[in-house]
């Protein structure tokens, strides 16, 4: 076994551990949220997202994690493929963490004003602020998720390059003839 698929299998076992944080995060978010913000797309997409992708991402460690040790191009090349759409969807969700807060603050205000709900002028700035603090810890474990993602994307290349380099043989080189003398 090479560098590459002993690294792919170390950083799988290791996003185990990190897919359950996010899945852990997310269903915390999830289900501590306000009511009211489920009306909101923005704050509702991005916790569903990342419980979403923190389940994708731990199946797909077992899917590198097997095919690192078993040396299978086909899962390796399925593990590298799909782990850069997973990528691509944290990179997605943590952009709009840090972009969308102040408009879900505003968004949170105005469905206040247009659709009000009993004390709804005193409960606004306590949803605001415990709803801030949960997307912000959505947002900092995404982050941090994505710049790991990035080495566990770097090891499934150099597995999947090993495997490669295997398929081929070494050309035999031909002993040059012998000359017998008689004498």
């Amino acid at each position: 076994m090479g560098f590459g698929a002993s690294l792919l299998k170390i950083t799988s076992a290791l996003s185990l551990i990190v897919s359950l944080v996010l899945v852990g995060v997310s269903s915390y978010v999830y289900s501590t949220q306000d009511p009211h913000l489920g009306q909101i797309v923005l704050a509702r997409f991005t916790v569903e997202g990342a419980l979403i992708l923190g389940v994708l991402i731990f199946l797909l460690s077992i899917v590198g994690y097997w095919g690192a040790s078993s040396k299978n191009r086909c899962l390796l090349l399925i593990f590298f493929s799909v782990l850069q759409f997973v990528f691509a969807g944290l990179i997605a969700i943590t952009a709009a963490l840090f972009v969308g807060l102040p408009w879900i603050d505003q968004q949170l205000s105005q469905l206040c004003k247009d659709h009000p709900w009993e004390n709804c002028t005193e409960e606004v700035p306590k949803i605001e602020a415990t709803m801030r603090n949960h997307l912000m810890l959505v947002r900092s474990i995404s982050l941090s998720i994505c710049v790991f993602l990035l080495g566990i994307i770097h090891a499934a290349f150099l597995a999947v390059s090993e495997t490669r380099k295997e398929l081929y043989e070494e050309i035999p080189s031909y002993n040059k003839p012998q000359t017998f003398v008689v004498s």
